[in-house]
């Protein structure tokens, strides 16, 4: 059996450790924005390497791009959310009900952000005449425009999304394919050394 040579394991091994590292964090890029959990955007990337089987500097880099772009949308759903409820509240007081208990209009805003919406907020919003569910249809008619814009920003995403995964399956077939050629050379080279042998074992046993 053929052995790696120390240059060909060291290499390899150099290899592997530059694959295993993000390209973001070694270029020391940043990319979440203020107020963002960074711990969650690194731990989503680094089970989406791992989901990939990104190993080689490309695929990384690929994988990184995509999870960028999911990163995006995901950004862009929670501000179409944040719109809404913005709205909400802005309608629920435009009466001026709740200017007289500034905590009540901040403890509705954060309720809602929070998607718990307890009995205050409900006796709150239905003293003021706002059911929340009218409430929610009117903020979402008012803000259509901005919400058809972020739908238009996660349809592009979607679609830098569909040629980056496309990109990243000829990566990692082109990968596939060098293992696969570097196997059959192995077995070759194993078949030629089997052959050389038994032919020196004919030529020895010829001789007189």
């Amino acid at each position: 059996m053929s052995q790696q040579s120390p240059s060909e394991s060291c290499q390899s091994r150099s290899i592997e450790d530059v694959a295993a590292l993000s390209l973001t964090k070694v270029l020391g890029v940043v990319a979440t924005l203020p107020g963002e959990p960074a711990d969650l955007y690194r731990t989503s990337l680094d089970t989406l390497i791992e989901e990939l089987g990104a190993r080689s500097v490309l695929q990384v880099y690929l994988a990184e791009k995509i999870h960028e772009c999911l990163w995006w949308m995901r950004r862009y759903e929670e501000q179409k959310r944040a719109t809404i409820i913005a709205r909400m509240v802005y309608l629920a007081d435009g009466t001026g009900f709740f200017l007289r208990s500034p905590s009540t209009k901040k403890h509705i805003h954060n309720t809602l952000l929070a998607n718990m919406v307890d009995s205050k907020t409900v006796q709150a919003l239905k003293d003021g005449g706002h059911p929340i569910e009218s409430l929610q249809q009117e903020a979402m008619a008012d803000k259509s425009e901005q919400l058809f814009q972020l739908d238009q920003q996660i349809a592009l995403q979607t679609k830098i999304l569909a040629g980056l995964q496309a990109s990243y399956e000829v990566a990692f077939n082109r990968k596939m394919n060098v293992e696969r050629l570097q196997l059959q050379n192995a077995l070759l080279r194993r078949d030629v050394e089997g052959i050389e042998v038994v032919a020196e074992e004919l030529s020895t046993n010829d001789q007189p």
